[in-house]
């Protein structure tokens, strides 16, 4: 008998293995593709659809020849962070691609080189089992059109000329053409031109309203216009419509000259937006700022400072709206801002373009960044300035300064200032290291034990960068995922730093994946990306699609029983751990069920073979594993003498030995280890 109830002591401290059984999906806090092009190229265009059910759905892509084909024009779809498909337009300007049936957020790009300075294109989206796209068959809210515009060449002498084509309709008969100088920033000093065919000139034009007969339908005609600047102001706008003898609009568009720089081309869903340009005055205020938003040819707001109001609003149609910054510093460098958003906005408003920038005298040759923070109460705040060292630290960076209505403020050695409510003006100055790009963080915090942080941005010297922002709900392990989508070619860089308050918390090159432990608050991503330029296909060059995913890390759940089998009646010690989860609960026999500690042990009696569970939850989902532990029969009694059962005393005593086991597998029994040799030799 002694025999006996030591094994099933030394059973009861063996080792045994454990099974998963299985993971849930993460939390994901952001799960999103992005294109970048360089800054060479026409910026790329793009757009979303939400699929409220999952229908298998065809895409087809149409270079509407306006004012010319596109010499190279392409499309890629992305569900979250997958790309689902991609589809080059063929010789006759159109591009399919099949999309798989899933329900959740397409975002759809495209990316081209006009013929032209310009091209037009519409994407349609249908049914896969009706994929031919027209009036009847095309889903709306999936489809769009866009322009893509390449960046334009700036005039010093202030003399532009536009040498492009339009396509005549199927209507032979007068066409009208209207010129308009926007006189943005100023009137243009003369602005005149004319349209050929071949080498006849078909009629002339000039500002205002033109009548040309146009004889020959569905003909490319020649669009040639000599814009000059005004002397004082070397840049302007001017607007250019087409339309046939029935009214149909056949051209439609913006055009710069002389020094004004390429606009950005955005997306608008709203059908009002508020426009608010301000000069911040700092180090100097600008001798001349001005931003207007366009839409074809129609100049629809515009903003020129100084001005009665520093902001506007509008009506606006959906589709694509130019935003043309015009800005000239004096002997000092300047900053200025503007925001473009939805109006009327709310807490909840995402604005279309935020952002500031730094002017710098012609003749200067300094790399200056400016950020703006909004201080909601005067009092004393914090400055921080942050190289990240990644890929390379800056040879110099800063000293900052912080500025507030054109003076700046006194600094503390540990980043200290004193300011009113209001917005104040961070500006950094910055040499980059010889081998290559950089990364600098700017916080902007109240002071104390628990900071809040005003403003908390990043920004890359050297490269093609873009910035993102994430919110942490709940304290945990986080993860980061990054991919090279290889559309249309694989990145020749990429990389990804996370940061909060200017301190790198992780980073990754190219494919792969890193945690971070986050606490609630906001997080930074700051992307640095460099497409491939040299590829033997051109149409390849230029152009690289990433994706990003942030996603609390899974619950890890670590469960083993002390035996793989025991007598039956006798106990058997379970062990677990777990990370990245809030709660575990057990389950599979009447002394495992019930919610448990995240780490800890226990004794439970087995008698039948069972198979215990222990499920652990977390805001990453949830794991679980399994172990079964076999009850074997007890060995019948008699034989030698002095057989029999077990009497009072022995039941005793083996009740003690199995308490004594149970509190040490819990861990809470010092007795019970000192007791456990002691009751054996008693047995």
């Amino acid at each position: 008998m002694r025999r006996l109830i030591l094994q099933t002591v030394l059973i009861l401290w063996a080792a045994s293995s454990a099974v998963v059984v299985g993971t849930a999906r993460a939390d994901v806090l952001l799960d999103q593709t992005n294109i970048v092009g360089l800054p060479t190229v026409a910026a790329p265009f793009q757009y979303s659809f939400t699929a409220a059910t999952a229908q298998a759905l065809t895409l087809t892509l149409k270079d509407f020849v306006i004012p010319a084909a596109f010499s190279s024009l392409q499309v890629a779809v992305t569900l979250n962070d997958t790309l689902v498909g991609s589809a080059v337009a063929d010789s006759s300007g159109v591009a399919t691609v099949a999309i798989p049936a899933a329900a959740g957020t397409y975002t759809v790009f495209v990316i081209g080189t006009p013929a032209q300075n310009f091209g037009s294109f519409g994407v349609c989206v249908a049914l896969a089992s009706a994929p031919s796209c027209n009036a009847n068959t095309e889903i709306a809210n999936y489809s769009s059109s866009g322009n893509i515009q390449s960046p334009s060449t700036e005039s010093t002498t202030g003399t532009s000329i536009l040498n492009t084509y339009f396509t005549s309709t199927n209507v032979a008969g007068t066409y009208t053409v209207t010129v308009t100088d926007d006189a943005f920033p100023v009137a243009l000093s003369s602005l005149a031109g004319g349209i050929a065919l071949g080498i006849t000139n078909v009629g002339s034009l000039k500002e205002g309203t033109n009548s040309i007969p146009l004889a020959v339908p569905n003909t490319k005609y020649q669009l040639i216009l000599t814009a000059v600047a005004n002397a004082a102001v070397p840049a302007g706008l001017y607007g250019v419509r087409i339309t046939d003898p029935d009214g149909t609009v056949v051209f439609d568009h913006t055009f710069p000259v002389g020094t004004m720089p390429t606009a950005t081309i955005l997306d608008n869903t709203s059908t009002q937006l508020g426009l608010t340009v301000t000069d911040y005055g700092y180090p100097a205020a600008l001798s001349d700022v001005a931003v207007a938003v366009t839409e074809g040819s129609t100049v629809l707001g515009s903003v020129l400072v100084p001005a009665p109001a520093p902001g506007i609003n509008f009506m606006a149609p959906a589709g694509s709206v130019f935003v043309w910054q015009y800005a000239v510093a004096g002997t000092q460098p300047g900053v200025y801002g503007v925001v473009l958003s939805p109006y009327p906005s709310s807490s909840s408003t995402v604005d279309l373009l935020n952002t500031t920038q730094v002017v710098n005298p012609t003749s200067s040759t300094s790399t200056s960044y400016a950020f703006v923070a909004t201080l909601p109460s005067g009092g004393t705040y914090n400055l921080v300035v942050n190289d990240f060292g990644f890929p390379f630290s800056f040879q110099t960076l800063g000293p900052p300064t912080v500025a507030q209505n054109g003076l700046v403020l006194t600094q503390t050695s540990s980043g200290n200032f004193a300011a009113a409510a209001g917005p104040v003006v961070v500006l950094v100055n910055t040499t980059p290291s010889a081998s290559g790009d950089g990364i600098f963080g700017v916080t902007v915090q109240t002071i104390g034990a628990s900071p809040k942080i005003l403003l908390d941005q990043t920004q890359v010297v050297g490269s093609v960068f873009s910035e993102t922002t994430t919110n942490v709900g709940t304290s945990g392990t986080y993860n980061v995922t990054l991919n090279d989508l290889g559309f249309p070619s694989d990145f020749q860089y990429l990389a990804v730093v996370v940061s909060q308050a200017s301190q790198v918390l992780g980073k990754i090159y190219t494919n792969g994946t890193f945690s971070f432990s986050g606490t609630p608050g906001q997080y930074v991503l700051t992307y640095i990306t460099t497409p491939t330029t040299a590829n033997a296909m051109a149409n390849l060059n230029n152009y690289g699609l990433y994706s990003v995913r942030v996603a609390s890390a899974v619950p890890t759940v670590t469960f083993t029983a002390s035996s793989a089998s025991v007598t039956k009646g006798q106990t058997v010690t379970l062990t677990w751990s777990s990370q990245n989860a809030t709660a575990c609960t057990a389950s599979g026999n009447t002394g495992w069920t019930g919610p448990e500690a995240l780490t800890g042990s226990t004794a439970v009696v087995i008698n039948a073979t069972v198979t215990l569970s222990l499920m652990c939850t977390g805001p990453g989902g949830s794991a679980s594993q399994t172990v079964t532990v076999a009850a074997t029969p007890a060995p019948s009694g008699g034989g030698g003498g002095g057989g029999g059962g077990l009497g009072p005393a022995m039941l005793a005593m083996l009740g003690a030995l199995v308490l004594a086991v149970r509190g040490l597998g819990r861990g809470k029994s010092a007795i019970g280890m000192s007791l456990v040799p002691d009751l054996i030799m008693r047995i």
